[in-house]
């Protein structure tokens, strides 16, 4: 991806890509769970994915319709830092959930997947709505970082819970 004059749109882009994965990450792991409550959690993550997507899917078609689609972020520190975060997601980059889907053994290393990604999703979407330029693009980023905050409290009570029963991981 090319960073220079980063913007809304390309911030939007890349939360789709996020949304995407997740609903690729989410809905795989519903398929493989053998326990009831994984099949359950991954369930609920993958529908709020496939809504979170569609809600920033919205927000693009209504900022590139508009005339100050292309505008893009003024401070350099700030491009280069959301550059930053992009490069070192979880789901950021296309293909993400499958090569990690490959490493999940057990529940806790999905749960532990999974909340890592809520954490960047949360950071991502944070400083993206902090510097967006479009009222649209905000409001989005906005409303699905606290959706995304839920997440993550749902998957690390999960892993809580689990931890409890197995003290040994």
């Amino acid at each position: 991806m090319n960073y220079d004059n980063f913007n809304d749109i390309e911030a939007l882009k890349i939360a789709i890509n996020m949304e995407e994965e997740g609903l690729e990450f989410y809905s795989t792991l519903m398929k493989n769970a053998k326990e009831k409550w994984a099949k359950e959690i991954f369930s609920k993550l993958a529908t709020e994915e496939k809504k979170h997507e569609e809600t920033f899917k919205n927000a693009y078609r209504e900022i590139t319709s508009s005339s100050n689609a292309g505008q893009g972020y003024e401070d350099y520190t700030v491009s280069e830092y959301i550059k930053h975060l992009i490069d070192t997601g979880v789901f950021t980059q296309k293909g993400e959930a499958k090569r990690l889907l490959s490493q999940i053994k057990t529940e806790i290393d999905a749960l532990k997947i999974g909340i890592q990604a809520e954490k960047d999703a949360i950071l991502y979407y944070y400083e993206t709505a902090k510097h967006a330029r479009n009222e649209a693009g905000k409001k989005a980023f906005e409303y699905l970082l606290n959706e995304e905050k839920k997440h993550l409290k749902l998957l690390a009570e999960q892993l809580k819970t689990l931890k409890k029963k197995s003290p040994g991981d």
